[in-house]
């Protein structure tokens, strides 16, 4: 049996970005990404013999893809901006939401085969945003006062909080909620002394 190649390998990622992105993760199996890549099961299998590997793949395209993709915003516009940005592509993608919370569990378990790649997944994308708040508060966009980092713990916390809101409570304005939010927090980070 031959090796599978990247042409294969990347349409099944995209079948199985279309199979998560009709149905529940619980309920995507090898078939169901079969049937959406109009490919064999055992293509599938072949291409990715380890479920997990092909849902590190599926997130590796599909939410740091996404993350690449509004990277800019952090830039020109700060991180608050970029996490903003955020909120909205999961308005318009929320099954890639749904995906990412499903996978809480798995990146928190110990033992779990892909732990190791989303922790690294999870600190990675906190150490951008403790950066760019960095670079934000140097760049006059967000008030002195507070630590990078504990500003970072709580936009963090509410990106994430509000995400959750949003799949389980169907009156969350999402983006309203992260201003209203933001405009208090940053009254804090004025008025904060450094610890």
């Amino acid at each position: 049996m031959s090796e599978p190649g990247a042409e294969l390998r990347s349409r099944v990622v995209d079948g199985a970005i279309t199979a998560f992105r009709s149905g529940d993760f619980h309920t995507i199996g090898y078939p169901e990404v079969a049937r959406a890549a109009e490919l064999d099961d055992a293509d599938v299998r072949r291409a990715y013999p380890l479920w997990d590997l092909l849902v590190v793949a599926v997130m590796d395209r599909w939410n740091n893809g996404s993350r690449r993709a509004l990277r800019p915003v952090a830039e020109r516009d700060g991180v608050v901006a970029y996490l903003r940005a955020r909120l909205q592509a999961g308005r318009e993608e929320p099954s890639l939401v749904r995906l990412r919370i499903a996978l809480l569990s798995a990146a928190s378990t110990p033992g779990h085969p892909a732990e190791g790649w989303f922790r690294a997944q999870y600190a990675s994308s906190f150490d951008d945003v403790t950066l760019g708040l960095a670079r934000d508060v140097v760049a006059g966009r967000e008030p002195r006062g507070t630590t990078a980092r504990h500003a970072a713990e709580q936009l963090v916390a509410l990106f994430e909080g509000l995400q959750l809101q949003a799949v389980l409570r169907d009156d969350t304005e999402v983006l309203d909620a992260f201003d209203r939010a933001v405009a208090r927090l940053r009254v804090g980070w004025s008025t904060a002394t450094r610890v």
